[in-house]
């Protein structure tokens, strides 16, 4: 079980990692290229503006998750560290990842919602919005996993020497 669970893993950290460098790099390519032909060809793509969001967005939402994945993200850690005992310390960090999750589980809740109502047409290319908004309860519940992950490490680990 161990072993299929550590497959998933993989393949969440590879997904992650692949949807972040390749939406990098697609903004970075069609901005360039828009640029290019907005003053160099005198003429522009239309559509470029309305991909570049999408990318931006899921870029963003992705990248979220892999940021708690690399404990790369900012994190308040001084009261949580404060108290001199382990117990309360430990305490304190199992109320706030508790918060935590619940509220990305709510934001997960909303934003799925959102999406499945998203049916009106985008300006440009004239595709479901849905198709843009996607990226956005799919990174929310990339956060969750990586979150509920985390617990060992951000709750149970201490990382404040006892005085």
């Amino acid at each position: 079980m161990k072993k299929a669970l550590d497959v998933i893993d993989l393949i969440i950290r590879w997904f992650e990692n692949i949807v972040c460098a390749s939406t990098m790099f697609a903004v970075v390519c069609i901005a360039t290229a828009s640029v290019i032909a907005r003053y160099i060809f005198h003429t522009g793509f239309l559509w470029a503006d309305e991909v570049n969001q999408a990318l931006l967005v899921a870029m963003g939402m992705i990248g979220s998750a892999r940021a708690v994945r690399t404990n790369s993200h900012t994190e308040f850690t001084m009261l949580s560290s404060k108290p001199k005992s382990k117990n309360v310390r430990i305490a304190i960090r199992a109320v706030f990842m508790t918060i935590t999750i619940g509220f990305l589980i709510f934001l997960f809740i909303c934003t799925r919602q959102y999406t499945l109502a998203g049916t009106m047409l985008s300006t440009v290319l004239r595709v479901p919005r849905m198709y843009y908004y996607m990226s956005i309860p799919v990174g929310f519940a990339l956060m969750i996993y990586e979150y509920l992950r985390a617990i060992r490490r951000k709750v149970i680990d201490d990382p404040v020497p006892e005085e």
